[in-house]
């Protein structure tokens, strides 16, 4: 064999010469989410660890998410605090949490009704179109999932209060999924099955108003986070 005829040998076989194996297109589209998942694994992991100091850093109570958001774990993983969400949101119902709200929690999405409500962008969700980390991801069904579920506060609410002559059920009135009801003793009632989180029911409500004189943060309904199936 020549010299030239060894060479070409030599640069077929050298680890040179050898191309890596092109990473599928499912294990791309897979990868940060499995980072981003392990990233979240291990901070809640971390908390736990750290007992009452864990409390500190991730907050006393789980936070109301835009409609799509993923679970903590993995939300505090994906999540980069672009603000993309709450920029683009058509009803200004999205805000970000504060320091109080835990460290972990900071600047990440939040819903805050006092400022409206969700009217799931008729389907589109723009908080998820717009999410470059799919740490709020696409295709929430305002029909099937929940971000929450109205609780009635029987000592804020007027017609626990006062009487039904005292409220002019405005929370009812808001509710555009059939989900809210008075029942015979005059009392509100919530149909779990209907109610979706949109929050349209407590930004309506007269009850304890936000800033109030009583300093209540609290209405008469407020929505709270889903901890059933359909989320």
């Amino acid at each position: 064999m020549n010299d030239e005829s060894v060479k070409a040998t030599e640069s077929q076989t050298s680890p040179e010469a050898v191309s890596e194996k092109p990473e599928s297109a499912e294990g791309r589209a897979h990868a940060p989410s499995r980072r981003m998942f392990v990233a979240g694994a291990l901070s809640v992991a971390s908390l736990f660890a750290l007992g009452g100091a864990g409390k500190a850093i991730a907050g006393q109570q789980v936070l109301m998410r835009p409609p799509g958001a993923q679970d903590e774990a993995r939300l505090w993983g994906a999540c980069i605090k672009c603000d993309r969400c709450r920029s683009v949101c058509p009803e200004g119902v999205i805000d970000v949490a504060h320091l109080e709200d835990g460290l972990v929690n900071a600047r990440t999405p939040v819903m805050d009704f006092k400022k409206g409500y969700c009217t799931f962008c008729d389907g589109a969700c723009k908080c998820a179109e717009v999410c470059p980390t799919e740490a709020i991801r696409f295709g929430f069904d305002p029909a099937r999932n929940k971000i929450g579920m109205a609780v009635v506060d029987s000592e804020e609410c007027l017609l626990y209060r006062s009487g039904s002559g005292r409220c002019s059920k405005e929370c009812i009135d808001a509710c555009t999924y059939e989900a809210l009801s008075v029942d015979d003793s005059g009392y509100l009632r919530v149909d779990v099955d209907a109610c979706n989180g949109c929050g349209a029911c407590e930004h309506a409500c007269p009850s304890s108003s936000y800033g109030s004189y009583t300093g209540s943060s609290r209405r008469g309904i407020n929505i709270e986070a889903w901890g059933g199936d359909a989320s």
